[in-house]
């Protein structure tokens, strides 16, 4: 008995340390997501939208934009792939809800959901890597989809670029985005071909000047890791 407990133990053990989405994170999303669904279909009714200045509204948003609890912290592999997927799809949902509008109504919102769904995107395009690394006709599949995974990853920070330039944005979602951009921007900078990078740098050059001084540094230290981050094998099949 003792040795069958140690052994159910080490199994376990393995699989937490081995997961680097959390083991309970992808039911733990899905019932975030299904709540949200269900509050959002009742302020709809109300001719609103969940906000975080409704105290009904608070906690469930803050879940929702934990990205630790979500999807837990790199190096990610294939195995991850389908739970990361599934938050970067409702994260880009949230996203396209909050800014549907010209300025930003809900900015605080919509920043945060900005700010997942660029985590969830690097993370998932990190356990994608490791995917095509075990696919044996992966510069196949890169072919047919490589060209708009890359566009979609530059359209990401494009926008990225447009919320910073945007002057109606509060200092503090400024600060919540440049340092997204800081810790997992340069992982999807892997994914753009080099030729392409120095683009995308210029795009947030105005915006420096218009950040405190902490932030004017971490986003200088994002476009340099942008600079000189890798080539991942989707940004080789781009070259």
């Amino acid at each position: 008995m003792k040795r069958s407990a140690c052994s159910i133990f080490a199994i376990l053990f393995a699989t937490w340390a081995h997961a680097h989405v959390p083991p309970t994170g992808p039911a733990y999303a899905k019932d975030l997501f299904a709540k949200f669904d269900e509050l959002l279909q009742q302020r709809r009714i109300e001719g609103k939208l969940p906000n975080l200045e409704d105290p009904t509204d608070w906690d469930l948003l803050h879940k929702i934009w934990d990205g630790e609890a979500l999807i837990g912290s790199p190096p990610y592999d294939e195995g991850d792939l389908e739970a990361l997927s599934f938050v970067m799809d409702r994260s880009g949902s949230l996203l396209a809800l909050y800014s549907q509008n010209s300025p930003l109504p809900l900015q605080d919102e919509a920043t945060q959901s900005l700010a997942l769904l660029i985590r969830a995107a690097a993370a998932s395009q990190l356990a994608f890597n490791d995917f095509l690394a075990h696919q044996p006709n992966a510069a196949e599949m890169l072919r047919a989809n490589g060209a708009k995974a890359r566009g979609g990853i530059e359209k990401m920070f494009r926008g990225a670029s447009i919320f910073l330039a945007d002057p109606a944005l509060k200092e503090g979602n400024k600060i919540v985005l440049v340092e997204t951009l800081r810790t997992d921007g340069p992982y999807l900078a892997q994914s753009i071909s080099p030729d392409h990078r120095q683009a995308l740098i210029d795009l947030f050059v105005p915006s420096v000047g218009q950040l405190p001084m902490p932030a004017q540094e971490s986003l200088k230290i994002f476009m340099q890791k942008i600079n000189a981050a890798g080539c991942d094998l989707l940004c080789a099949d781009g070259m």
